[in-house]
């Protein structure tokens, strides 16, 4: 994922947005660095790479406290307490912020479901139609299978060299169409466009498990552990697979 970006000094703190031309929401944050890692985050986010997204938006957060796009970010990969306190300082941090993070802030709202989420994350992607993060989220959350499948087509028309939307494309062939030869086709176009990440290899090895391929589905988990050893759905699906072979 990449954001073309400008820098506009004013008063004591920097504020970071895309050009007039881009309709993007804007990140305001205090610090460069933490706006580097955020995007490093929310690209992960977008891989289901939630572990390494983590310290980055983590890291973020103690750069600009008051980071509203990162505190929302760390409010969805908590749990209890922590969530709520997450929530509670990105809607506090967004008070002074753009509309659109006010938006985005509001997502994490303890009151609402999904149901109620749903409207926002549809709001946000009208009002910021370039921005390749929302209109991810946006595709994530619609409601219907069908749904999402037709937003994600949408989606790769607009941006087709994003990697993680032939993920989402490739579940809804194996998944709900059963369509295997068009997952396949999916995942491998996912991995051409992001080989250094470690879901791309995930996800292939989910594919050969559920089509009965063990060999190769081992074959996949090993790869992706390879980019993050510390990939837990490979490990659990390695562990099934070794227990499966002692019986």
């Amino acid at each position: 994922m990449k954001k073309v970006i400008i820098s506009i000094i004013c008063m004591s703190f920097v504020l970071l947005s895309v050009p007039a031309m881009a309709q993007q929401m804007t990140w305001t944050t205090k610090s460069k660095e933490a706006k580097s890692l955020a995007l490093a985050g929310a690209k992960h986010m977008m891989n289901a790479e939630f572990a390494q997204a983590y310290p980055d938006f983590s890291s973020a957060v103690k750069l600009d406290p008051n980071f509203t796009v990162a505190l929302v970010y760390m409010a969805n990969l908590s749990y209890g307490q922590t969530r709520k306190d997450y929530a509670a300082r990105a809607l506090e941090s967004a008070k002074d912020k753009t509309e659109g993070e006010k938006l985005f802030a509001s997502t994490v709202d303890p009151t609402l479901k999904a149901d109620g989420r749903r409207p926002i994350w549809e709001k946000l992607h009208k009002m910021f139609p370039d921005g390749k993060v929302l209109a991810n989220l946006y595709v994530q959350t619609r409601a219907t299978p069908e749904e999402r499948f037709a937003a994600a087509e949408d989606y790769i028309k607009k941006f087709p060299d994003e990697a993680s939307m032939y993920n989402t494309i490739a579940y809804y062939c194996m998944q709900d169409k059963k369509d295997n030869a068009m997952a396949k086709q999916n995942f491998e176009k996912y991995i051409s466009l992001y080989p250094d990440g470690c879901n791309p290899y995930d996800s292939m090895g989910e594919f050969y498990l559920n089509t009965g391929d063990t060999t190769n589905a081992e074959k996949y988990y090993k790869m992706a552990l390879e980019k993050y050893p510390f990939n837990s759905s490979s490990v659990d699906a390695l562990q099934k697979i070794n227990d499966s072979k002692k019986k």
